[in-house]
């Protein structure tokens, strides 16, 4: 039970916050149980054991990212929920996340923060900033920007830095969905119930496992300590007895030495058989006798009737064997005369390169026939007689010199081509009459193409369409338009659409005024404020804001914009108008944008500092903040430079 000494007054406006605490509760919030007050304060009780604080876990080791994912989910949410009930922490420290026995977060602190006054932009802040610590401390990630672990991916690593730093703006609700965003993966159900299961243990002070079968795949759990060895026993040795081997199965011991090595098997040479010497030539007769061709000279052709010559195909080629001596054959017995004819034995020859064989294309024509030329002497006989068995004595082999045959070509005769079948002609289908087109009832004068029509249509609307450009350009009078920067116009409200602002002349010697951009206020919006140093912001239960510094070198605002009523999730925006007060021209330039939390705001401040970027070559101007959402009001100007355009 906690004892939370107040004054009266401030503990009667907390009894609605406290009634909502103890009415809705949060899984993310530690529970109240009952509440009260008495004369010297507000008394509040919560559960006796808040679970294991953060730091405490931490400092055993790190957690893995699921876990990691989860407190930062848990805390955020938790958060969240106080913002929507109007209380803020304003900033908290590891103590207050704390980690029960069964993996639940809890959020421990806010019953006292709900004794306090209503919350600031300052304390909402604060409490995103401590939510983001927190979720740095988890992951394991240096919030100033050192070097992140390799497996957090740079997305979660940015979004956490900037919860840290303050970046991410005073709405947790906010910052809760761009966590769960970056950190879908590691908020699967699946990775919820191990992380879980990991945190339940770290809370009851015991290690993970050096396996832990809860940890889906993917996921790095810590390095386990590596056990030490225990000594090495070795075992006591057996006395067994040895079975003998038996005596048919082993080979009794022998040394190498007494086998001796097996000589090399040689075989005799097998001898190669001489050649052969050639037969000796034999002995030539004395007398000369005819005898058998030994193919040196062609021997007379045969007086027996031959074929007639056919045209040669080819020229005759020149012998390439060489001829050699025939063998004398043995006499015929007269009792053997009418015996066939004994075959001749091959004659011996060196074979030369096959001729080109003929060509499938039919042969060349002869060449015309010369005139027989002078029979030469008869040449001397160099070749000796030999008797065949059926010769006669006297008698010469008819023969025929190799190479001077003719090849007879014989082309069969061509078979005659059969006359075409005559056939009858297909006859073409006899178009049928087309029907009578109806004469034309108009005369030849009233005949005219089928595009004339839609030319004369299209010529009509190109006539028509210039002359209402010709109109225009000249109502308008060739004003140039430009985007982003304009001439400002009078700063008197005028309907006439034709009175404008006079250009500023370059004899203008002092600065224009500034423009009216619109009203000061409009529903819900009661006032649009630049906080200065000279003009602070005030803020209901806070401190004022005046973290404007704004020169025409560089320049940084902040816009406070008052609500007549309560905001509730509104979306809240502003942009920022720079009048040139010399040349009188008008630069927008963009501003930020952000919604008011559930909880609701009478004061927004979408932005402490908002960088401007003031166009170069001012002397003097005015930067004014204009309101967009949720209405359109003005602020008043704030003026830079000097007051002289000299």
């Amino acid at each position: 039970m906690h004892e939370i000494p107040v004054p009266p007054a401030e503990a009667t406006a907390a009894v609605p916050r406290l009634q909502r605490l103890y009415e809705h509760r949060h899984p993310a919030l530690s529970p109240v149980l009952a509440w009260g007050t008495d004369q010297s304060g507000v008394w509040v009780a919560v559960e006796p054991n808040e679970g294991t604080p953060l730091g405490s876990i931490l400092s055993r080791g790190p957690l893995t990212p699921p876990a990691a994912a989860a407190i930062g989910a848990a805390v955020l949410s938790g958060v969240a929920a106080l913002h929507e009930a109007g209380i803020a922490l304003g900033g908290f420290g590891a103590t207050a996340v704390r980690v029960t026995t069964n993996g639940d977060i809890r959020l421990a602190g806010h019953p006292a923060a709900a004794v306090r006054a209503a919350p600031s932009q300052s304390d909402l802040r604060a409490d995103v900033r401590s939510c983001g610590m927190a979720v740095c401390a988890a992951f394991g990630v240096d919030p100033a920007g050192a070097p992140a672990p390799p497996n957090i991916s740079p997305g979660l690593v940015v979004t956490m830095r900037s919860m840290a730093s303050g970046a991410m703006g005073p709405s947790a609700d906010r910052a809760q969905a761009a966590l769960r965003e970056m950190a879908a993966a590691l908020l699967s159900p699946d990775r919820e119930m191990a992380a879980q299961s990991e945190l339940a243990t770290r809370a009851g002070g015991r290690e993970l496992p050096p396996i832990t079968p809860f940890l889906p795949e993917g996921t790095v759990a810590p390095k386990p300590t590596a056990p030490t060895p225990a000594p090495y026993i070795a075992p006591t040795p057996r006395q067994e007895t040895p079975v003998r081997s038996p005596v048919s199965y082993d080979a009794p011991d022998r040394p190498l030495q007494t086998y001796p090595s097996m000589p090399a098997i040689t075989f005799p040479p097998t001898p190669v058989p001489a050649p052969a010497p050639p037969p000796p030539a034999p002995a030539a007769p004395a007398t000369p006798a005819p005898s058998v061709p030994t193919w040196s000279d062609a021997p007379p052709r045969p007086s027996a009737p031959v074929e007639p010559e056919a045209r040669a195909t080819n020229p005759p080629a020149p012998p390439t064997w060489t001829p050699m001596e025939a063998p004398l054959p043995a006499p015929a017995e007269p009792s053997k005369a009418a015996e066939p004819e004994a075959p001749k034995p091959a004659p011996t020859f060196e074979t030369a390169a096959p001729a080109s064989p003929f060509a499938t294309f039919p042969p060349a024509a002869p060449p015309p026939a010369e005139a027989p030329a002078p029979s030469a002497p008869p040449a001397q006989q160099t070749w000796t007689p030999v008797e065949a068995p059926v010769w006669k004595p006297g008698e010469t082999v008819p023969a025929e010199p190799l190479g001077t045959g003719v090849a007879v070509v014989e082309t069969p005769p061509k078979a005659p081509t059969p006359a075409p079948i005559p056939r009858a002609p297909i006859a073409a289908p006899a178009r049928r009459p087309s029907v009578a087109r109806p004469p034309s009832r108009r005369g030849p004068l009233s005949e005219r193409p089928p595009w004339l029509l839609p030319a004369a249509v299209a010529v009509a609307i190109v006539i028509l369409l210039g002359i209402f450009g010709v109109i225009v350009l000249a109502n308008r009078g060739g004003g140039q338009v430009t985007g982003g920067v304009h001439t400002t116009p009078t700063a008197r409200a005028s309907t006439s659409p034709a009175a404008s602002s006079p250009s500023p002349s370059a004899t203008t010697k002092g600065p224009l005024a500034v423009p009216n951009f619109g009203p000061t206020s409009a529903d819900p919006i009661s006032k649009v404020q630049i906080c200065t140093t000279a003009s602070p912001c005030n803020i209901p239960g806070g401190s004022p804001e005046n973290g404007t510094a704004c020169d025409l070198s560089s320049c940084k605002i902040e816009v406070a914009i008052y609500f007549s009523s309560v905001q509730k999730s509104a979306q809240v925006s502003y942009t920022i108008k720079f009048f040139d007060r010399c040349t009188g021209q008008t630069t927008d330039l963009p501003g930020p944008s952000a919604s008011t939390p559930a909880s609701g705001y009478i004061v927004s401040i979408p932005t402490d500092h908002w960088t401007v970027s003031i166009p170069n070559g001012v002397k003097s101007g005015a930067i004014v903040a204009v309101a967009s959402k949720p209405a359109v009001a003005r602020s008043e100007p704030l003026l830079l430079g000097a007051d002289s355009c000299a």
